[in-house]
């Protein structure tokens, strides 16, 4: 079954009583660690929802003698001698179990649950657990990604009931079912296998790419607590990075991505400078290296360079935050427990995809420009990848950066370049508003002047976080625009996901970036695919309401 190792650091044991007793455990912010099955969102952020039918995982200690799942139909409400009842209104219901283990239990909240707040508790042979606030609501849809942990590509099926991936987009006008737990709730007995139906009294709205998208069907599929989604593709898009999300009101499902062709089967990928034609020789081996070399210059002036490995199926699945594709936005939810040691976000659930770092070298050389003030820097190899920060001393950008490899055992001697044609200084981007406050479900629109001195390849990345110092949770966005388009509304579907500072009574922690960004290809021995990267940072304090 699937685990939140990325939390666990995060989980608090509270129990009265001996360690017979089973104990429900809680996140720093006292919230009970029950998550959606597939979205993972925390508990705290403004998108988490327990809703009325949906399969959840609970978290904790002694919560069952053994493992064990369910076996067959009528999925039972003790396991192993576990059960689970919620309370909500004076109105107890008891969850339908899938599987129980000494550390997690994954059940169905049943639709006959009341919408409110409660509190729930596990019961083990006789011994029953402190009880644990719960907060249950009409509808919080999840979706299931291919990764299993929430986010990167979603599980999507075409009408042949093919997976959608790489090399079998989508097309604008086609249908497509997703998968995922959470739509509301549904009549009848839930141990059984259900009997389809639409979910019509729950209206929801599904954006891909940005867009409306027409809902054909939305409701319970045959497995108790599973749902789908039969949603066509809108006119316009297109990437293997296309966004989808899913909302209920003001609450948004966890973001993933659908490649979508304009026309044939396979996509391309303007943002990271692919072909259809590349996508299809790439996607034609069994194993796929692939090496990145980073610039960035702004708020954290630095370079980086990283060589890895995937078979076949991991390099679809491995993709940063930023591949999201043109006129785009994508979310991820993190914790910011180390925040403020290391500057940079920690995703909840980290992508299990795990690719084999390559040796490219005890380390690579970089060298700027005269007039950058920069110097020359060596690349330490460390923790799988090569780089360097906190460079200071800038002068002009304006020139060209090399990095250079020496090879090591997988990856040869090489020379990269990227010349930034000075164009950042001339730069602005401008807001509505205050950027002291920005309400979240309106959206916001940025826009920018195109300087003089630019690259063919050059776009704008819009980039932006909120957290609470105070609780140990955060979201981040990216939106990749082209640069001749001069403007990007940013949907509320985005903003929504982050947390307000307003609601938490928290200083505002948040931040907006709007960088310059040229991509380009480069080629290494032992490299079937490299891209070299120049970002130039603009960052200004944001707070999002």
């Amino acid at each position: 079954m699937k685990s939140i190792s990325g939390s666990v650091a995060l989980l608090v044991m509270f129990a009265a009583g001996g360690m017979a007793q089973p104990q429900i455990a809680r996140t720093q912010n006292n919230s009970t660690a029950i998550f959606n099955n597939y979205s993972n969102i925390f508990p705290g952020m403004p998108t988490y929802g327990i809703a009325q039918g949906s399969i959840v995982d609970l978290f904790g200690a002694g919560l069952a003698t053994t493992t064990n799942a369910a076996q067959s139909f009528p999925l039972p409400t003790s396991l192993s001698g576990t059960s689970v009842s919620i309370t909500i209104n004076s109105v107890t219901t008891q969850a339908i179990l899938y599987y129980v283990s000494p550390g997690q239990i994954n059940a169905i909240i049943p639709s006959a649950t009341p919408a409110g707040t409660g509190q729930i508790t596990v019961t083990v042979n006789g011994k029953t657990s402190a009880p644990a606030p719960i907060t249950v609501v009409q509808s919080a849809f999840g979706m299931l990604s291919l990764n299993a942990v929430g986010n990167g590509p979603v599980v999507a099926f075409d009408i042949n009931s093919q997976y959608i991936g790489l090399t079998n987009a989508a097309n604008p006008g086609d249908f497509l079912t997703l998968w995922g737990t959470g739509l509301g709730p549904v009549t009848g007995d839930e141990t059984m296998a259900q009997q389809p139906a639409d979910l019509t009294n729950i209206p929801i709205e599904v954006d891909i790419g940005g867009r409306f998208a027409t809902v054909q069907y939305h409701g319970r599929s045959q497995y108790p607590g599973l749902d789908q989604i039969n949603v066509q593709v809108p006119n316009g898009v297109s990437g293997c990075h296309v966004s989808v999300v899913v909302r209920s009101g003001n609450i948004v499902s966890n973001f993933g991505t659908i490649p979508v062709a304009a026309s044939g089967r396979t996509c391309a990928e303007p943002v990271a400078g692919l072909t259809a034609g590349q996508i299809q020789s790439l996607m034609s081996k069994p194993t796929i290296t692939r090496g990145i070399l980073d610039f960035i210059s702004g708020g954290d002036t630095g370079a980086d360079a990283t060589f890895a490995q995937f078979t076949n199926s991991q390099f679809a699945l491995k993709q940063p935050l930023t591949a999201v594709s043109f006129n785009d936005c994508t979310v991820l939810n993190f914790t910011n427990a180390t925040f403020p040691t290391t500057g940079l976000p920690t995703p909840i659930v980290p992508n299990p995809i795990k690719a084999a770092a390559l040796d490219a070298g005890p380390s690579i050389e970089l060298t700027t420009p005269s007039g950058s003030g920069l110097g020359n820097q060596t690349l330490a190899f460390q923790n799988g990848s090569y780089g360097i920060d906190g460079l200071t001393g800038m002068g002009s950008l304006k020139g060209t950066y090399t990095f250079a490899g020496t090879g090591g055992a997988d990856v040869g001697a090489f020379t990269a370049q990227i010349t930034w044609p000075g164009g950042g200084g001339g730069f602005n981007f401008t807001t509505p508003g205050n950027a002291g406050s920005v309400t979240r479900a309106n959206g916001l629109t940025v826009a920018w002047n195109q300087p003089s001195n630019t690259d063919p390849d050059e776009f704008v990345q819009v980039y932006g976080f909120a957290f609470a110092p105070n609780l140990p949770f955060g979201a981040e966005y990216a939106c990749n625009v082209p640069l001749s388009a001069q403007q990007f509304a940013i949907p509320p579907a985005v903003l929504l996901a982050l947390p307000s500072q307003a609601s938490l009574g928290a200083m505002p922690q948040a931040v907006l970036e709007v960088s310059l960004i040229i991509t380009k290809p480069f080629s290494a021995p032992g490299i079937d695919v490299g891209v070299i990267d120049f970002a130039n940072e603009n960052v200004v304090e944001f707070s999002y309401r």
